[in-house]
């Protein structure tokens, strides 16, 4: 279940996540965004008012109400979250304005789906963070956001798995590039877990084909494995990436009835 998964990434912290947990009634719908380097626009295209710009030819499920981003960020360079801005321009501003570190989850790394095993000093982090938006077309708003930095594919069957974790919508948007690149997967394995996760939305862009990260992550977590089946979902809206993914257009899909 949703709190399960989230409590158990919080482990003994009394801090604002805790709070934010305690105080919600029900079970939070999550957005998971795996390989989400230092994009936050799943932020904006998940949000209602976007919906209403862009309708879908059917209902689209509800808004998710937390966000959970991972990527194990093997990066030293990088300037991610060295400031609270994490985006801006002339038409949108994203700005980190709270964080909390929550406990550490240090996962295995395998040289065969990643490319850089030893990871960074970010790698094994995990961060609650609130995050304000300022957009021209959608307005103002703020979204809770974790991120992990992990790799996907293992904290997929050593936590969300294991734990129950329900995600509302999964987001697969230049996996394996999110940050310059990373990895040998396509994250074509999620196409296996979106049942187990109760899956109701997966915004993809379509570039998924079984690299040998896949293959590798097949033999080390068989609860990833499966047919890959692309039919289990269809397309409700498909957008031009807009600079989103280098793969193409990206399409939101729900299962099929």
């Amino acid at each position: 279940m949703s709190k399960r998964l989230l409590y158990h990434l919080n482990g003994n912290e009394n801090g604002k996540f805790r709070r934010w947990l305690d105080g919600f009634e029900g079970e939070p719908r999550i957005a998971w965004y795996p390989s989400a380097g230092d994009d936050f626009r799943d932020l904006l295209y998940l949000h209602p008012k976007f919906s209403e710009i862009k309708p879908a030819k059917k209902q689209e499920p509800a808004r998710p109400d937390i966000f959970l981003h991972t990527d194990y960020f093997p990066w030293s360079t990088s300037t991610f979250l060295d400031s609270r801005i994490i985006h801006g321009d002339d038409h949108t501003s994203i700005t980190v304005t709270s964080i909390e570190e929550l406990p550490r989850c240090d996962l295995p790394i395998d040289a065969e789906i990643v490319d850089f095993p030893k990871g960074s000093l970010a790698t094994g982090r995990v961060l609650f963070m609130e995050v304000a938006v300022k957009s021209d077309v959608l307005g103002s708003f703020s979204a809770p956001v974790i991120y992990a930095f992990v790799v996907n594919e293992v904290f997929c069957a050593q936590r969300i798995i294991p734990q129950a974790g329900i995600m509302s919508h999964v987001v697969h948007v230049r996996y394996g590039g999110g940050c310059g690149g990373g990895g040998k997967s396509s994250g074509i394995w999620l196409l296996n877990v979106l049942r187990k996760l109760k899956c109701e939305c997966f915004v993809s862009d379509g570039h998924y084909y079984r690299q040998s990260g896949d293959i590798r992550a097949y033999q080390l977590y068989p609860e990833l494995a499966g047919d890959e089946d692309q039919r289990q979902f269809e397309t409700i809206r498909t957008i031009r990436s807009e600079g989103w993914s280098d793969h193409g257009d990206v399409s939101w899909n729900i299962p099929r009835t």
